[in-house]
């Protein structure tokens, strides 16, 4: 197997652990992204940190932190599968955004994205409500990295490296208040080697092996061994906290995987 390949597997398989992490930590939402933002920030910047490029990416900046936000409180309220797995619908939310990158969808996309919604529903069935409401913040959180990846798209990228650092230290500045209002929450050894966790794999790892494979493995390819998250994020979350699917639950995850790959595979075509 090609090594960029590999890394790119490794890195699918490292953004399964990020709901894992944020499951085992007792941190408020805004230490989290406050702090995992403001450290992985730091290290891509590489000791260059640019006041300037933070400045122009303050915009995507505030919606990956809302991004983010709305994916903490989705893991914390809801299952660890079906938080990963709405998550992962933003291809679809982008094809309702797609007039922003002017991009008409294929009637397959606009088929798909209606059997996704369909797949959505039967997932919340039978309906619970604070199931329901974690599901909600999970959708919302694709529709915010949808808005994100599409303006950001359009604005075109030159140096991932550096765009990357500078966008993980916009998100922290609007991290900065939410976490000055939540404090720390509940400050301990399991917290804070979880927030290492999660800086280290997800998002160092995961972010530096799509770096490495852009420019040289197909675009859909890398977006659709980024639907492993999910797939990785469920088998932990049955071995480490006992969280079994129903079978509502993962038909409606599986229409709704199947879907969003349909999407993934098409708008590249």
């Amino acid at each position: 197997m090609d090594k960029r390949y590999l890394l790119l597997v490794l890195g699918g398989i490292s953004f399964g652990t990020a709901s894992i992490f944020i499951k085992f930590s007792d941190l408020s939402p805004g230490a989290i992204t406050f702090f995992r933002f403001l450290v992985a920030g730091l290290v891509l910047s590489l000791g260059r940190v640019k006041l300037k490029d933070v400045i122009s990416f303050l915009p995507y900046g505030l919606l990956l932190e809302v991004h983010m936000v709305l994916f903490v409180e989705s893991v914390y309220t809801t299952s660890i599968s079906d938080a990963t797995v709405l998550v992962s619908t933003s291809p679809i939310f982008a094809l309702f955004l797609s007039s922003i990158s002017k991009a008409k969808p294929k009637p397959l996309e606009a088929l798909s994205a209606i059997v996704a919604v369909a797949g959505v529903a039967l997932m919340n069935y039978p309906l619970n409500s604070g199931e329901a409401f974690g599901n909600a913040l999970a959708l919302a959180s694709a529709f915010a990295i949808a808005l994100y990846t599409s303006l950001l798209g359009r604005r075109g990228v030159e140096d991932p490296l550096r765009v990357t650092s500078s966008i993980y230290l916009a998100s922290s500045i609007f991290a900065l208040p939410l976490f000055a209002v939540e404090g720390f929450g509940r400050l301990d050894a399991t917290s804070l080697l979880s927030l290492l966790g999660l800086i280290a794999l997800p998002t160092l790892l995961g972010h530096t092996s799509v770096v490495v494979a852009s420019g040289h493995v197909k675009p859909h390819v890398i977006e659709t061994i980024g639907l492993l998250e999910p797939v990785v994020a469920s088998v932990l979350a049955f071995f480490l906290f006992g969280q079994v699917p129903s079978t509502y639950q993962l038909v409606g995850e599986g229409i709704v995987l199947t879907s969003v790959g349909v999407v993934v595979v098409e708008g590249r075509k």
